[in-house]
Protein backbone atom coordinates (compact mmCIF):
# COMPACT_ATOMS: atom_id res chain seq x y z
CA UNK A 1 0.00 0.00 0.00
CA UNK A 2 1.39 3.34 -1.03
CA UNK A 3 -0.32 5.62 1.38
CA UNK A 4 -0.37 8.85 3.25
CA UNK A 5 -0.58 9.32 7.02
CA UNK A 6 -3.61 11.42 7.94
CA UNK A 7 -5.91 12.23 10.80
CA UNK A 8 -9.28 10.97 9.56
CA UNK A 9 -12.72 10.62 11.10
CA UNK A 10 -14.25 7.24 10.29
CA UNK A 11 -17.97 6.53 10.28
CA UNK A 12 -19.28 2.97 10.41
CA UNK A 13 -22.99 2.38 9.92
CA UNK A 14 -24.77 -0.95 9.83
CA UNK A 15 -28.29 -2.33 9.68
CA UNK A 16 -29.18 -3.99 12.97
CA UNK A 17 -31.47 -6.97 12.54
CA UNK A 18 -30.34 -7.64 8.99
CA UNK A 19 -29.32 -11.27 9.53
CA UNK A 20 -32.74 -12.22 10.89
CA UNK A 21 -34.51 -10.19 8.21
CA UNK A 22 -32.46 -11.67 5.35
CA UNK A 23 -33.25 -15.17 6.60
CA UNK A 24 -36.97 -14.54 6.08
CA UNK A 25 -36.74 -13.20 2.53
CA UNK A 26 -35.85 -14.19 -0.97
CA UNK A 27 -32.36 -12.83 -1.77
CA UNK A 28 -33.76 -10.50 -4.46
CA UNK A 29 -36.23 -9.01 -1.98
CA UNK A 30 -33.48 -8.58 0.59
CA UNK A 31 -31.22 -6.90 -1.98
CA UNK A 32 -34.04 -4.46 -2.78
CA UNK A 33 -34.43 -3.60 0.92
CA UNK A 34 -30.68 -3.14 1.37
CA UNK A 35 -30.42 -0.94 -1.72
CA UNK A 36 -33.08 1.28 -0.16
CA UNK A 37 -31.20 1.26 3.15
CA UNK A 38 -27.93 2.19 1.46
CA UNK A 39 -29.64 5.24 -0.04
CA UNK A 40 -30.34 6.53 3.49
CA UNK A 41 -26.87 5.57 4.72
CA UNK A 42 -24.84 7.02 1.84
CA UNK A 43 -26.63 10.25 0.93
CA UNK A 44 -25.72 12.09 4.20
CA UNK A 45 -22.06 11.05 3.82
CA UNK A 46 -21.91 12.76 0.44
CA UNK A 47 -23.94 15.75 1.67
CA UNK A 48 -21.23 16.45 4.26
CA UNK A 49 -18.45 15.72 1.72
CA UNK A 50 -17.29 12.43 3.15
CA UNK A 51 -16.00 9.50 1.10
CA UNK A 52 -17.71 6.12 1.04
CA UNK A 53 -14.80 3.73 1.42
CA UNK A 54 -16.64 0.46 1.34
CA UNK A 55 -20.05 -1.23 1.29
CA UNK A 56 -19.94 -4.45 3.28
CA UNK A 57 -23.10 -6.55 3.11
CA UNK A 58 -25.28 -4.47 5.43
CA UNK A 59 -22.75 -1.81 6.39
CA UNK A 60 -21.05 1.35 5.15
CA UNK A 61 -17.56 2.58 5.99
CA UNK A 62 -17.03 6.28 5.29
CA UNK A 63 -14.09 8.64 5.77
CA UNK A 64 -14.10 12.33 6.57
CA UNK A 65 -10.70 13.87 5.97
CA UNK A 66 -9.49 11.72 3.09
CA UNK A 67 -8.91 12.11 0.24
CA UNK A 68 -10.33 15.64 0.73
CA UNK A 69 -9.89 17.26 4.14
CA UNK A 70 -11.88 19.99 5.87
CA UNK A 71 -10.98 21.51 9.22
CA UNK A 72 -14.37 20.42 10.59
CA UNK A 73 -14.35 16.79 9.37
CA UNK A 74 -15.23 15.32 12.81
CA UNK A 75 -18.28 17.59 13.01
CA UNK A 76 -19.27 16.68 9.44
CA UNK A 77 -19.10 12.97 10.32
CA UNK A 78 -21.35 13.43 13.34
CA UNK A 79 -23.84 15.50 11.34
CA UNK A 80 -23.90 12.76 8.69
CA UNK A 81 -24.41 10.10 11.36
CA UNK A 82 -27.29 12.00 12.97
CA UNK A 83 -28.87 12.52 9.56
CA UNK A 84 -28.55 8.81 8.76
CA UNK A 85 -30.40 7.96 11.98
CA UNK A 86 -33.10 10.59 11.42
CA UNK A 87 -33.66 9.70 7.77
CA UNK A 88 -33.73 5.96 8.35
CA UNK A 89 -36.71 6.24 10.72
CA UNK A 90 -39.34 6.53 8.00
CA UNK A 91 -37.67 3.79 5.94
CA UNK A 92 -37.59 1.27 8.78
CA UNK A 93 -41.24 2.05 9.60
CA UNK A 94 -42.20 1.42 5.97
CA UNK A 95 -40.29 -1.89 5.94
CA UNK A 96 -42.05 -2.94 9.15
CA UNK A 97 -45.47 -2.07 7.68
CA UNK A 98 -44.85 -3.66 4.28
CA UNK A 99 -42.77 -6.69 5.24
CA UNK A 100 -43.25 -7.19 8.98
CA UNK A 101 -39.49 -6.89 9.51
CA UNK A 102 -37.72 -5.03 12.29
CA UNK A 103 -34.52 -3.30 11.19
CA UNK A 104 -32.68 -0.21 12.40
CA UNK A 105 -29.31 1.46 11.92
CA UNK A 106 -26.54 2.33 14.33
CA UNK A 107 -23.50 4.51 13.75
CA UNK A 108 -20.03 4.51 15.29
CA UNK A 109 -17.50 7.32 14.85
CA UNK A 110 -13.83 7.70 15.76
CA UNK A 111 -11.03 10.05 14.75
CA UNK A 112 -7.39 9.09 14.59
CA UNK A 113 -4.21 8.56 12.63
CA UNK A 114 -4.51 6.18 9.69
CA UNK A 115 -2.75 5.46 6.43
CA UNK A 116 -4.98 6.14 3.43
CA UNK A 117 -4.41 5.13 -0.14
CA UNK A 118 -4.90 2.45 -2.75
CA UNK A 119 -4.69 -1.13 -1.53
CA UNK A 120 -5.04 -4.40 -3.39
CA UNK A 121 -3.40 -5.99 -6.39
CA UNK A 122 -3.26 -5.54 -10.15
CA UNK A 123 -6.57 -7.40 -10.30
CA UNK A 124 -8.47 -5.16 -7.87
CA UNK A 125 -7.63 -1.92 -6.09
CA UNK A 126 -9.64 0.20 -3.71
CA UNK A 127 -9.09 3.40 -1.79
CA UNK A 128 -9.15 2.67 1.93
CA UNK A 129 -7.74 3.56 5.30
CA UNK A 130 -5.80 1.31 7.66
CA UNK A 131 -4.96 1.64 11.30
CA UNK A 132 -6.23 1.08 14.81
CA UNK A 133 -8.47 4.16 14.63
CA UNK A 134 -10.66 2.33 12.10
CA UNK A 135 -11.01 -0.66 14.41
CA UNK A 136 -12.23 1.62 17.20
CA UNK A 137 -14.82 3.21 14.90
CA UNK A 138 -16.10 -0.29 14.10
CA UNK A 139 -16.30 -1.12 17.82
CA UNK A 140 -18.24 2.10 18.43
CA UNK A 141 -20.78 0.99 15.82
CA UNK A 142 -20.99 -2.56 17.16
CA UNK A 143 -21.73 -1.38 20.70
CA UNK A 144 -24.08 1.50 19.80
CA UNK A 145 -27.75 1.16 20.60
CA UNK A 146 -29.91 0.81 17.47
CA UNK A 147 -31.07 4.20 16.28
CA UNK A 148 -28.12 6.06 17.81
CA UNK A 149 -24.69 7.47 17.03
CA UNK A 150 -21.85 6.51 19.39
CA UNK A 151 -18.63 8.52 19.41
CA UNK A 152 -15.22 7.68 20.89
CA UNK A 153 -13.55 10.22 23.16
CA UNK A 154 -10.96 11.35 20.58
CA UNK A 155 -13.73 12.64 18.32
CA UNK A 156 -15.72 14.04 21.24
CA UNK A 157 -12.73 16.15 22.30
CA UNK A 158 -12.61 17.76 18.84
CA UNK A 159 -16.29 18.74 18.64
CA UNK A 160 -17.51 19.08 22.25
CA UNK A 161 -19.09 22.55 21.97
CA UNK A 162 -20.87 21.81 18.69
CA UNK A 163 -23.35 19.28 20.14
CA UNK A 164 -25.18 18.35 23.33
CA UNK A 165 -23.74 15.11 24.69
CA UNK A 166 -24.69 12.14 26.80
CA UNK A 167 -21.60 10.69 28.51
CA UNK A 168 -21.90 6.90 28.25
CA UNK A 169 -18.87 6.36 30.47
CA UNK A 170 -15.94 4.06 29.92
CA UNK A 171 -16.45 0.90 27.94
CA UNK A 172 -14.29 -2.19 27.63
CA UNK A 173 -13.54 -2.53 23.93
CA UNK A 174 -12.39 -5.75 22.30
CA UNK A 175 -8.77 -5.44 21.23
CA UNK A 176 -8.02 -2.45 23.48
CA UNK A 177 -5.99 -2.72 26.68
CA UNK A 178 -7.66 0.32 28.26
CA UNK A 179 -11.38 1.14 28.42
CA UNK A 180 -12.60 3.81 26.00
CA UNK A 181 -14.82 6.68 27.09
CA UNK A 182 -17.83 7.01 24.79
CA UNK A 183 -20.46 9.64 24.10
CA UNK A 184 -23.79 10.01 22.33
CA UNK A 185 -24.73 13.27 20.58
Amino acid sequence: MVGERRIVTMLFCDVKGSTAAAEQLDPEDWAEIMNGAFEYMIRPVYKYEGTVGRLMGDAVLAFFGAPIAHEDDPQRAILAGLEIIAGFGSYKDRITRQRGLTIDVRVGINTGLVVVGAVGSDLRMEYTAMGDAINLAARMEQTAEPGTVQVAEDTYQLVTPAFEWEDLGEMAVKGKTEPVRTFRP
